[in-house]
């Protein structure tokens, strides 16, 4: 209960975020109204592309913001929001904002090809220098102190 809890505050607070902009309109005055929508959501691309054509579907919690113009027009848009569903043949992923929840956590890709490690005569070099460092800086605060070293 407590994980399905904090589930729901985080979902909260990333649909807080993810709210489209709304932009000041200097010809007319609009109504903006803002809501949840919360289903299933079905896409179907139409225009042909083969890359696009993947069908898309799952259950959603989106931000909407509904404007009414001037004229009566009425405009309802939707953000992307929290989706868990499927594209394509992929297998089943949580969507925060339209990219995939494995995508948000990766780090950044390494440099490619071979590496070289550092070899073991590398190490204990690395390890008498450090040793000899921490002796001469140890000595020479030593001798600036006269208490370092008893004189009888």
């Amino acid at each position: 209960m407590r994980k399905l809890t904090i589930a729901g505050v985080l979902a909260a607070e990333l649909l807080a975020a993810a709210q489209p902009a709304v932009a000041a309109d200097l010809v007319s005055a609009q109504a903006h109204d803002a809501g949840l929508f919360a289903g299933v959501r079905v896409r179907l691309s139409l225009d042909g592309e083969t890359r696009s054509q993947r069908i898309r579907a799952g259950v959603a919690l989106a931000p909407t913001l509904r404007s009414r113009s001037a004229t009566g027009e009425v405009r309802t848009r939707f953000g992307e929001g929290l989706e868990f569903g499927v594209r394509g043949r992929e297998p089943l992923q949580l969507s925060i904002a339209g990219t995939p929840a494995s995508q948000l956590v990766q780090g950044k890709p390494g440099p490619s090809g071979d590496r070289a490690g550092v070899s073991t005569l590398g190490w204990v070099a690395i390890g008498v220098g450090a040793l000899v460092a921490v002796v001469l800086v140890a000595g020479a605060i030593c001798l600036s102190d006269s208490d370092c070293i008893p004189s009888e």
